[in-house]
């Protein structure tokens, strides 16, 4: 009977890990579409000119070099114009 039993759980857990494959490719292949979409569109700019990071990585550089961008007081007092 114990024979029966572990060649029943034995099925149970080959077919546990098949639907586990399955949903695993199935995103993999979600997410490669997903990108190449995002590739097919583009810059990414929307319709006010902000590009939109993918990431939050991309958006702490687009911060940084947003910062980095801005006028100091000093430049401003010469007469650059605020953005």
């Amino acid at each position: 009977m114990n024979s029966y039993i572990s060649l029943a759980l034995a099925a149970e857990r080959a077919k546990d890990m098949q639907g586990a494959a399955t949903v695993a490719r199935q995103q993999r292949e979600a997410r490669r579409v997903r990108r190449a979409a995002r590739r097919a569109r583009g810059t990414g700019h929307t319709a006010h000119g902000i590009q939109a990071p993918d990431s939050y990585e991309d958006f702490l550089c687009q911060t940084a070099r947003s910062a980095a961008r801005e006028p100091t007081a000093a430049g401003r007092s010469a007469g650059q114009a605020v953005r």
